[in-house]
């Protein structure tokens, strides 16, 4: 989407800085964040831009190697691939025989969600991503969905957020409007 907004808009110049830790806006003087998850409360303004849903996945190369798990419990035996600093993206969207939400504890962790996603396209194990992260992946066939009939619908909002005493500069409203046509028909369901 960048490459159609830098051609729609070639007078604009725009800095990416991508990671998965959290950004405070005015001390890196950041025109606006893309958030992904519940928001806290706080002096920022947020604009709905989508949600994205979770989902459980794995190569064809992985699977080959270790059999496709048919049920929750099984999971233990396998190499989970889980976040290192944000516990709470490691509860799956599984329901265990108790009742209650998966929670794993990684084989392999990574402070990224691109470095699991790499993980996983490389078969070192299962992984738990967003579709907006694994859209090309899951279209290609690379990773597979695992545990399908066991996945309950669980997404998380993504939101457009800027400094709540900021007046937007017109750069960063056509930005944000660009990416809330955008994003949703692409590769999140709408706000």
């Amino acid at each position: 989407m960048i490459g159609e907004f830098r051609a729609c808009y070639p007078g604009i110049t725009l800095e990416l800085d991508t990671h998965d830790r959290f950004v405070d806006l005015l001390e890196q003087r950041v025109d606006l964040a893309i958030r992904i998850g519940a928001l806290e409360d706080s002096s920022l303004h947020a604009r709905p831009l989508g949600h994205s849903a979770l989902r459980v996945l794995a190569s064809p190369a992985y699977l080959a190697r270790h059999g496709t798990p048919q049920q929750v419990e099984e999971l233990c035996r396998h190499s989970l691939l889980g976040f290192s600093q944000l516990d709470h993206l490691n509860h799956w969207p599984l329901t265990c025989a108790d009742g209650k939400r998966l929670h794993i504890t990684p084989t392999l962790a990574a402070s990224s969600g691109s470095t699991l996603l790499e993980l996983a396209l490389k078969g070192e194990g299962i992984v738990c991503l967003a579709d907006f992260m694994t859209r090309a992946p899951r279209q290609n066939r690379t990773l597979v969905e695992v545990l399908p009939d066991h996945t309950e619908l669980v997404t998380q909002p993504i939101n457009a957020v800027y400094y709540r005493q900021a007046t937007l500069s017109q750069r960063t409203r056509l930005f944000m409007d660009f990416l809330a046509e955008r994003l949703p028909a692409q590769y999140a369901h709408g706000p």
